[in-house]
């Protein structure tokens, strides 16, 4: 069992919630199922761009009204507590980022968003902020709330945890190394790799 000493989050969904309807989003669109980002690549020319915009309006609107996620607050706090350094990876702009992180005080070490590294479910991202946390990516745990979270984690060789709070169970959470409701549930699983508590990650 790998020690843990940095935890690579997912945004929207993990930390906070953006309030974004993208059932909507993809019927203004014209996008049937599937990532939306994804099919906006597909788009060319006046159709791509306007799709951009859509989703980048879209986005900030979201983040000036994103909720913080019950636990996340605490959880960074008990980890800068500990020293396990965060990283944030998430398919969100940068901007919504900055909005998120000016709005509610979230402080990590680093960040990548869209167009910062190859997507997840790619494991590019994981293992570039593996490496600005200065951890092997097999020492990192990855949360987030969505498979590609989980995929990009394991193709990186990170521990993954799949935060679900609420929600059924998904048909692809047996890929995942915990299931978790409670984003607090993090420390314990720090724990379980780290021995004894989280003090010596």
């Amino acid at each position: 069992m790998n020690e843990i000493k940095a935890v690579i989050f997912d945004l929207d969904g993990t930390l906070i919630s953006l309030e974004v309807d993208f059932n909507d989003l993809r019927r203004r669109l014209g996008i049937q199922h599937g990532p939306v980002w994804e099919a906006i690549l597909e788009m060319e020319g006046e159709d791509r761009c306007q799709a951009e915009r859509l989703l980048l309006d879209t986005e900030l609107a979201g983040a000036q009204r994103c909720r913080v996620m019950p636990g996340a607050r605490e959880l960074l706090a008990q980890l800068d507590a500990v020293d396990i350094p965060c990283g944030i990876l998430t398919r969100n702009c940068r901007e919504a980022v900055r909005i998120v992180s000016d709005r509610h005080g979230f402080t990590v070490e680093a960040v990548l968003a869209r167009g910062d590294a190859q997507m997840k479910p790619k494991p590019d991202g994981v293992i570039e902020l593996a490496r600005r946390l200065d951890v092997p990516p097999h020492n990192a745990l990855v949360v987030g709330d969505y498979l590609f979270d989980v995929e990009a984690g394991r193709r990186a060789g990170s521990t993954t945890a799949l935060f679900i709070e609420d929600r059924p169970t998904p048909d692809y959470a047996h890929i995942a190394d915990y299931v978790i409701r409670d984003l607090l549930e993090v420390v314990q699983i720090i724990a379980r790799h780290n021995g004894h508590g989280t003090k010596d990650a």
